[in-house]
């Protein structure tokens, strides 16, 4: 095999493509990962500002030393369960404001977190507890499905699938619909369950409600962590396994083409210097693994191929995008009254967890009397390992969309920018007094900023958003890797959902199914 001939080409580096990368090479495939930027991760890395040391989102997740979370074999397989430094983050989740009003901790473990809501919200006592019964039943049923899939058990997915049949009547449902079965008009405990879905979505009737309760399930099942260091340290580790099973990692080099056979299936990628558009290369392949969205991946194509990948994903909504207002503050946060890791905050206004849609919509003009709502993340308060030598930071973040900045000249846009990140300055100044005298650096990034950074369109975090699905559950998982390219998989969110979990399985899946090829 010539320098210029891999089994298997990763297109960018995100998660979902060093997933799908490291597995393979460590199966003992060449592996050959080719990323347009200089450094590696995607979402799952960090950037400085100044002094200030920043993860483009938050990047708690579910603990994988957890047998039953998914993530938990991939790691293994890879050695790297134990080579990462996971710090516990407590409770699961905070709110506060609007109908919830004080705080309110909902903590880690299923019987906890059921307990903690009947007695805040007792008026919801029963429905709660149907509520968590279902979310219970789709996390046993992922639980046994992930334990058979590792240990080849027919009983374990038996198990799963009975337990799968049970919700079927559930699978097509919104969270909005979930929640209301449950609930009712209870708005104080429907935020006090789902007050996070600023971090999924904006808007819970077009939320699928399996993929809530199965993300928000995993977190009070195995518990939340981050990575000391920051979500760069997995991406690093993930990129030295494909380099030192024997593959090649390219960066500041972009993908220009994949080309095809006569029968349709890729042969080879060619690649080209990112900033100069020179010195174009070509490799030869028996598979390519898009860490990319399919709209991107398309374009790389030949015509024919071209149409029918672009058919193939067509109508799909994206998912949203965030924004963050980040600050650096040279004293610790826990001095201003800012403890715990993270929180969410309801504004005033907000009656209903349906008014997100209208929080999200409030960046289309400067700051007024509303502010939307969003989440606090509190860096100082865990040992996160970012900011060494630097000021704390403490970012204010939620749901945005470009469409809330469209015809915006880019002074326009940076204007409204700042006015924004002076918005959440004072709201924190109100209720932390002294936070804005200890701010020495900020920034606020946009769902612009999200497009120009991980190059998805509309700025995409999650991939293609979490809608209910219009088929039965034996239809199976609404998205897959697999594209009408027969040796073309997508490794990343689009392939599967977003975040930590969903990137890495879908690259996990996406070699799965890419081992045909190289045989």
């Amino acid at each position: 095999m010539s320098e210029n001939t891999f089994d298997a080409v990763v297109i960018g580096s995100g998660l979902g493509g060093l997933t799908a990368g490291a597995l393979l090479a460590k199966a003992g495939n060449k592996v050959c990962v080719i990323e347009r930027n200089s450094s590696v991760g995607g979402a799952a890395s960090i950037f400085k500002v100044g002094a200030l040391t920043i993860e483009p989102s938050l990047h708690q997740t579910a603990d994988p030393r957890d047998p039953a979370e998914p993530k938990h074999d991939i790691l293994k397989k890879l050695d790297l369960l134990d080579k990462i430094e996971w710090v516990p983050v407590t409770p699961f989740l905070t709110v506060r404001g609007g109908p919830v009003g004080a705080p309110f901790d909902l903590p880690v473990g299923l019987e906890a977190a059921r307990e903690a809501m009947a007695e805040r919200f007792p008026r919801s006592r029963e429905g709660i507890g149907k509520l968590f019964g279902s979310m219970a039943r789709m996390l046993g049923a992922l639980r046994d499905l992930t334990l058979a899939r590792q240990d080849r058990s027919l009983s374990r997915a038996l198990s799963g699938a009975l337990q799968l049949r049970t919700l079927a009547s559930e699978w097509k449902m919104s969270l909005d619909e979930a929640l209301t079965r449950y609930l009712g008009d209870d708005e104080a405990a429907k935020f006090g369950f789902a007050g996070n879905l600023p971090y999924y979505g904006d808007d819970p009737k077009t939320m699928w409600w399996p993929y809530v309760a199965i993300a928000n399930g995993g977190y009070l099942q195995s518990g939340g962590v981050y990575i000391n260091g920051g979500s760069r340290v997995l991406s690093l580790k993930l990129a030295q396994v494909v380099m030192r099973s024997g593959g090649q990692l390219l960066l500041n080099r972009d993908a220009i083409a994949v080309e095809t056979d006569s029968r349709g299936r890729a042969i080879a990628v060619r690649h080209v210097e990112t900033r100069s558009r020179e010195a174009e290369a070509r490799i030869e392949t028996k598979a390519v693994l898009a860490g990319c969205a399919p709209s991107a991946l398309a374009e790389m194509l030949p015509e024919a191929e071209r149409a029918r990948t672009l058919a193939s994903f067509a109508g799909r909504a994206l998912s949203v995008s965030l924004f963050t207002a980040n600050f650096g503050l040279s004293v610790a946060p826990a001095s201003l009254g800012l403890k715990d890791f993270g929180q969410i905050v309801v504004p005033p206004w907000m009656k209903s967890l349906n008014e997100t849609p209208a929080s999200c919509a409030l960046f289309r003009a400067d700051p007024g009397e509303r502010m939307p709502m969003f989440g606090i993340g509190n860096y100082g308060a865990i040992d996160s390992g970012l900011a060494g030598d630097g000021p704390a930071l403490v970012v204010a973040v939620g749901v945005d969309r470009t469409e809330n900045w469209d015809g915006l000249e880019p002074q326009a846009e940076k204007a409204r920018r700042q006015r924004w990140l002076d918005a959440f300055q004072a709201a924190l100044e109100r209720d932390y007094p002294g936070f804005s005298a200890a701010v020495t650096d900020r920034l606020f990034l946009n769902a612009r900023s999200m497009r120009g950074f991980l190059g998805t369109p509309g700025g995409a975090v999650y991939g293609f958003a979490p809608t209910p699905p219009t088929r039965g559950l034996w239809a199976g998982a609404p998205r897959t890797p697999k594209t009408p390219l027969a040796n073309v998989f997508l490794a990343s969110s689009f392939g599967g959902s977003g975040g930590f979990t969903g990137a890495m399985m879908a690259g996990a899946d996406a070699a799965r199914l890419s081992e045909a090829a190289l045989k």
